[in-house]
């Protein structure tokens, strides 16, 4: 679903220009590309699906800057601002927490990794003269590494087998500071979803035997950006 709102967004980026609606006497009707740089906190919850500890849910907090280059076009009818923007960088989105193990005074160690991150979202708003308050809301994609690690030997450790996707949603203000560059403010919250991870036993009975755990994610974001208007 995350997909297919990305790709009616290109869509309709490539409608608006080909009904040449973008009107070059309009700052806010223009293609625009910049850059960003923020910071992101976050909750993560682990929990092991098919037994050999304690199910959890066990939680850590990770947190960290990002930063990264942002392109959109965007197209005002009136005062109502409709727009699709991308976002690409990298997010060092990291933390760590522990949970018990099964056999004290062992412990599992739970991690995660920063990450290239991306949102290809929608944008709608009201601008006013220079000014533009905004929402957006969008497909999210994050490629940090999750894992739990036994600190018991004979076992093998598999992390998040894939990305995490999901949704990013908020909202910021944006002023143009001359003819072309603008600078905004903006708040999303990131929805990751949950991805699957596991421990396999090589040593301990029964050897082969995977024990699955499951890391959902969300995270809560603040960044400054800039942007050049075309």
């Amino acid at each position: 679903m995350g997909r297919s709102a990305l790709l009616a967004g290109i869509s309709l980026a490539g409608l608006i220009l080909s009904s040449n609606l973008v009107h070059a006497d309009d700052p806010w009707n223009t293609f625009y590309a910049g850059a960003h740089a923020g910071y992101a906190w976050g909750s993560v919850d682990v929990t092991d699906t098919t037994g050999g500890v304690a199910p959890g849910p066990f939680s850590y907090s990770p947190k960290g800057a990002f930063a990264g280059g942002t392109a959109g076009l965007n197209w005002r009818l009136q005062g109502i601002l409709l727009g699709v923007e991308g976002d690409l960088g990298y997010m060092d989105l990291s933390g760590s927490g522990t949970a018990p193990s099964s056999t004290p005074p062992n412990h599992q160690d739970l991690t995660l990794n920063g990450g290239l991150y991306a949102v290809g979202a929608g944008r709608l708003g009201y601008a006013f003269g220079q000014t533009l308050i905004y929402g957006k809301g969008g497909f999210a994609y994050f490629d940090g590494t999750a894992a739990q690690t036994t600190t018991k030997p004979g076992y093998l450790t598999s992390p998040t087998s894939s990305a995490f996707t999901g949704w990013a949603y908020g909202g910021g203000v944006e002023h143009f500071v001359s003819r072309n560059l603008s600078v905004k403010v903006e708040y999303l919250h990131f929805d990751f979803g949950s991805r699957v991870g596991s421990q396999i036993s090589i040593t301990d009975p029964p050897i082969g035997y995977k024990y699955d755990n499951k890391t959902d994610m969300t995270a809560d974001s603040v960044k400054l950006g800039f942007a050049y208007h075309y």
